[in-house]
């Protein structure tokens, strides 16, 4: 009878970070579509300015809270342990949770600065906003497939 003597690698899922996630993502979610109307248009964005500004403040709380659920919960190190060929990635997108905060940080700290009836001062900040969304976005995109990487290493999808 042959033993088999490699070594089983699982991608541990936690409840816990699950659940946290989950609700982290949905808060994300509804505070991203608050805005969203809201940063359409420069003429809007004038007349919701002190609203915007909060909902950034938000935002920025809800992303500080995000970037250290995924780095507390160790899916990362889960990612890399199940499949170390995805190490440079893993860490490559944990760091760019610092200039992503840093981002939204310095967008707050500006719209907190800027008069609602400064509408050229209000479409740059938009602009700003709506480069930050984007990297942001890809950034999420880059977890999810290094995620999906890491589980189909882990069940063998590609052997």
């Amino acid at each position: 009878m042959k033993q088999n003597t490699s070594s089983t690698r699982r991608l541990a899922v936690n409840a816990a970070f699950l659940k946290d996630i989950k609700d982290d993502s949905h808060h994300l979610k509804v505070l991203l579509e608050k805005i969203s109307p809201m940063v359409s248009h420069e003429k809007i964005a004038s007349n919701h300015w002190g609203e915007i500004v909060e909902l950034w403040s938000e935002l920025r709380d809800q992303l500080a809270l995000h970037f250290s659920l995924e780095e507390a919960y160790g899916y990362f190190e889960e990612a890399i342990d199940t499949a170390p060929e995805l190490s440079t990635k893993a860490e490559q997108l944990r760091g760019q949770h610092t200039q992503l905060f840093e981002s939204i940080r310095r967008l707050v700290e500006a719209a907190s600065e800027a008069p609602a009836d400064q509408e050229e001062r209000i479409a740059k900040l938009l602009t700003r906003y709506m480069s930050f969304i984007k990297s942001f976005q890809v950034h999420e995109e880059a977890e999810l497939t290094l995620i999906l990487e890491a589980l189909d290493s882990d069940l063998g999808v590609c052997d």
